[in-house]
């Protein structure tokens, strides 16, 4: 019974090659060559040929001595009917993955069962990638879940397959090509407790403590004043702009909550430790947070739209990693939505959502900027300028890539889960992130460091060379529209060039694939167009020309006809529906785009759609939008708007948490998706809440505490909370 079990086992391997292949016709010969008959484990009774191989040139061929003799042995025993126990071997083989229907929709996630391997004590589970490419399609990557004999390791197990797969496509001429990418064997912990692990936690537990006490030190100071009522006076909410100790030396007041101040005469004011520990008081900053007031200069609308936006990518984002991971059952479901659902290009376009960020940070720094121009005259000032967008957007990302790094790792287990530990993209390239030039180095797209961040490094450098644009606005207002309008054409004719030479496409499905023969990674849309600033400044530029009509219109009225602004709605709406749902017919059709409507497409619609945003904005603030200005000046979208940045930051990592502790494949269905996004909206933006207090408010308060004579602080008194794009940066 045992020795029939062992053959239809060592039968089932093979034939579960045969079946795969059986779904496809023809084969991608790339065949490795054995020069004898030699039989490998021949104890199962099947002969199967091996022997030596010819290692070519891209793959370096296994032979016996790159397996350890101790797994050798082990992989033998466990087809051979006296080595194991009856039980821990049909569990282990039980465990393997095996394919399932559906090959050729796209099921290639085989991860057999990960706990039931795990349980038992000899053996390990490991996940491996295996190319398969029929002829005439693109490779699949099948994920192969592997119930191996502890003794083998992550490499035993990759050339042991390598092994198997030559000397299985030896067998038969109509054979898929098929090779071992890589392999993962499940560890545990997951990654090890190293110093940069003990580091982060001292760094969380350290700003915990601080958040802590500088909410008990502000609750102290307030049951002080209490005791002390002939010093208490009461406040306007519009005098108390922010809810922490005043910073600025010639200060007679101290705030301490929302409605209550007391005189510096008579509660004698905090040291410098005080005013530090009241920085990180999370009573103070969530009270910060949740105030819905908003200044009469405020452009009140961008508020819903940078929250309607963020949940935009988000909603991509739900679609996208599920995808990028490979382990659901059905993909090609995705496809048909894109070709068939005409409501489905809202979220195969989600890459608009970036665009908008972009068209709102433009114009909040022109708006913003030009008001105070008169105060960047000197070095120092401008020095300042740049020194307060680094320092605001900086603690966020690096408290995000330490939990990403040391944090996130131990929140998951599974099959898929244990591939992703390792992190090694982070560990070698980090630094290009605190640099924001991560959307330059690495070249290929999606190999940098939390790939997501290319947004912080273009909006970095669109900040950087702002001035080139806004001091001639200020100072020759001709001058600043010609190079602002130079700028943008130079942009579209750069991408369309970029796009006509290298044919780069369009389709969502090609963007980030290189396409045959262009010669290497760095060579595809993602890496090429759109991650790089001088194909994606064109609605930052239209943002900072809105900017300056904002700022020299002010605050009176525009006198608009009635025809005139509905003509102005219609073409927005025309104009951004387009933009969306443009590549409906060319998706419907299954046809790509001509390469002159490619490079069209590509080059002017993220101008356009910053067209679009700009009356949208515009006429919301001049009172031509009746109810839309109304839904989007929303009171409620401001603590939302205000979490933004942080939301960008952390929603992927919550994506990233939730889709690899799978452990078997996932069914996509429309209403999955939907009760998906929904959670990830909710949880992204309570951890944003927490990031926010914890560490994006305590660093904005602490600048305020150590440079209390920056220009900036000096104006925030009577300008708007700045929220630059998807950074909330307060001025």
């Amino acid at each position: 019974m045992r020795q029939q079990m062992q053959q239809l086992t060592a039968a089932w391997l093979i034939l579960m090659m045969h079946a795969l292949t059986a779904s496809c016709s023809n084969i991608n010969t790339n065949i490795y060559k054995t020069s004898s008959d030699e039989a490998l484990f021949d104890q199962s009774g099947l002969q199967i040929p091996g022997g030596y191989l010819r290692e070519p040139a891209h793959l370096h061929a296994p032979t016996p001595g790159n397996i350890s003799q101790e797994c050798q042995e082990d992989l033998y025993q466990l087809l051979n009917t006296s080595s194991l126990e009856y039980q821990e071997e049909s569990r282990a083989l039980d465990a393997f993955g095996k394919p399932g229907s559906g090959l050729l929709v796209g099921n290639t996630a085989w991860l057999g069962s990960y706990d039931e391997c795990m349980d038992l004590e000899e053996f390990n589970y490991c996940l491996a990638y295996m190319y398969v490419q029929p002829k005439g399609f693109q490779p699949a990557l099948i994920h192969w879940g592997v119930c191996t004999p502890a003794s083998c390791s992550g490499e035993d197990v990759q050339n042991a397959l390598k092994t198997m797969f030559v000397v299985l496509g030896d067998t038969s001429t109509s054979y898929v090509f098929t090779s071992a990418a890589g392999v993962s064997c499940a560890t545990n912990p997951p990654i090890p407790y190293n110093a940069g692990f003990y580091c982060t936690v001292i760094l969380f537990v350290t700003i915990g403590v601080l958040m802590i006490g500088g909410a008990l030190y502000a609750e102290y100071l307030k049951l002080v004043a209490r005791r002390k009522p002939d010093s208490l006076h009461q406040t306007s909410r519009e005098e108390d702009d922010v809810p922490l100790l005043g910073n600025e030396t010639n200060q007679r007041k101290l705030s301490v909550n929302n409605s209550m101040e007391v005189p510096k005469g008579t509660l004698q004011c905090p040291g410098i430790f005080g005013r530090f520990l009241l920085c990180f008081a999370f009573t103070l900053n969530l009270s910060k947070l949740m105030d819905t007031r908003q200044k009469d200069t405020s452009i009140r609308s961008m508020n819903g739209i940078r929250f309607i936006s963020m949940t935009w990518v988000i909603l991509g984002h739900t679609l996208f990693f599920i995808i990028v991971y490979g382990i659901t059952t059905n993909p090609v479901s995705a496809v048909k939505w894109l070709e068939v659902d005409f409501g489905f290009q809202v979220v195969a376009n989600a890459f608009f959502a970036v665009d908008t960020f972009f068209f709102l940070s433009g114009c909040l720094v022109s708006y913003l900027t030009l008001s105070r121009m008169k105060e960047l005259k000197s070095v120092k000032a401008w020095l300042w300028f740049y020194f307060h967008r680094y320092w605001r957007l900086t603690p966020v990302l690096i408290v995000t890539l330490l939990v990403n790094l040391y944090i996130q790792p131990f929140f998951g287990d599974g099959p898929i889960w244990q591939s992703t530990t390792a992190r090694p993209l982070c560990h070698q390239s980090w630094w290009t992130n605190l640099l924001y030039i991560n959307n330059f180095y690495p070249q290929d797209f999606g190999h940098e460091c939390l790939s997501y961040t290319w947004y912080l490094a273009n909006d970095m450098q669109f900040f950087i060379i702002s001035p080139l644009i806004l001091v001639p606005l200020y100072y020759s207002p001709i001058l600043g529209w010609i190079i602002l309008c130079a700028l943008a054409i130079i942009s579209m004719v750069t991408t369309g060039v970029i796009v006509g030479v290298y044919d780069v496409s369009i389709n969502i499905l090609d963007q980030f694939i290189p396409k045959p023969g262009t010669g290497g990674p760095g060579l595809n849309y993602g890496s090429l167009v759109y991650e790089k600033p001088y194909c994606r400044i064109a609605p930052y530029l239209v943002g900072i020309g809105l900017g300056y009509i904002l700022h020299r219109i002010g605050k009176r009225r525009v006198k608009m006809s009635p025809l005139l602004a509905i003509a102005g709605w219609v073409l927005a709406t025309g104009i951004g529906m387009s933009v969306v749902y443009g590549l409906y017919p060319s998706y419907h059709a299954a046809q790509d785009l001509s390469k002159t409507a490619s490079i069209i497409y590509i080059s002017m619609s993220r101008f356009a759609w910053g067209v679009a945003l700009a009356w949208v904005v515009f006429a919301c603030n001049y009172g031509h939008a009746g109810w839309i200005n109304s839904f989007l000046s929303w009171s409620g979208f401001v603590p939302l708007s205000r979490l933004t940045y942080c939301a960008y930051m952390f929603h992927p990592l919550v994506l990233m948490t939730f889709y690899p502790n799978f452990g078997t494949g996932i069914y996509l269905s429309k209403f999955l998706m939907a009760n998906y996004f929904a959670g990830f909206v909710a949880i992204s933006y309570f951890l944003a809440m927490v990031v926010s207090i914890a560490v994006e408010f305590p660093f904005a308060n602490l600048e305020k505490l150590f440079m209390p004579d920056n220009p900036r602080e000096k104006h925030e008194r009577n300008s708007q909370v700045e929220g630059a794009g998807v950074e909330n940066v307060e001025a």
